[in-house]
């Protein structure tokens, strides 16, 4: 009687397992694996505005009037998306995981950039450029830009790119290094202030105006452009492009 009852219970067991193990396998977590949005926009005149925790945010050039947005191992309801106007599209990682924003635009789209935690890169634009960023690197290659403003407070700063008649360019990093790499007949005033790292030129023969270990003040050509180069800790590379 007793093996008879035991039997009963292991076949009914064996019926319900299937079941009990659908329905952990459902109360599982499942691993986000992206989101991807894209907006039709102003290809002269389209601004992109990114706020991100931790991870990082990378700005290449999109094919045609289209901002494309792809997001790694990301839910939708890690991300605001906003598009206020045709011109203009706002992009906010709400969740506190890293993430990992991989941003296509128009090339003179107007960037204005933020990573708390996470490094910045933008390659092949030629429309105004803000990157900031606490901790990570930033990287600006490439750039036909007017005006370049880009903040690391632990991070390396480099740039690459033309420079253009009354343009700005501004980098700036507390403890890392910040580096340029212009063209040689490039036309600009020069800022330059690192308190511990020391400066490096590049061999531009300019005429200073000012010039100690610490800081420097010159002009290559007529001075059209501006460059301001600063780091309290980092050291100051300035190159020639080859």
């Amino acid at each position: 009687m007793v093996e008879q009852l035991n039997l009963i219970a292991c076949r009914a067991i064996g019926r319900l397992l299937p079941s009990l193990l659908a329905m952990l396998i459902l109360a599982l977590p499942v691993k986000a694996q992206g989101v991807s949005r894209s907006f039709r926009v102003s290809a002269e005149s389209s601004q992109l505005e990114v706020i991100n925790k931790v991870g990082s945010i990378t700005v290449g050039v999109a094919e045609g009037a289209v901002i494309t947005v792809i997001a790694r191992q990301a839910a939708s309801s890690d991300l605001n998306f906003a598009q206020p106007s045709q011109d203009r599209v706002k992009v906010e990682v709400t969740g506190n995981q890293a993430i990992d924003l991989v941003i296509h635009v128009p090339p003179r789209s107007t960037l204005n950039l933020l990573c708390y935690k996470g490094p910045i890169k933008v390659k092949n634009i030629s429309g105004q450029i803000q990157a900031r960023t606490t901790e990570g690197d930033i990287q600006i290659h490439q750039v036909r830009s007017p005006r370049v403003e880009a903040h690391s407070t632990s991070g390396n700063v480099s740039f690459s790119g033309e420079i253009l008649p009354s343009g700005s360019y501004t980098l700036k990093s507390f403890s890392g290094r910040v580096e340029a790499t212009l063209p040689a007949s490039a036309d600009f005033k020069l800022y330059a202030s690192s308190f511990r790292g020391g400066m490096d030129l590049g061999g531009f023969q300019m005429n200073f105006l000012k010039q100690t270990d610490k800081l420097v003040e010159g002009v290559l050509g007529n001075g059209r452009a501006s460059i301001y180069l600063w780091t309290q800790e980092g050291s100051i590379n300035l190159r020639r492009k080859p």
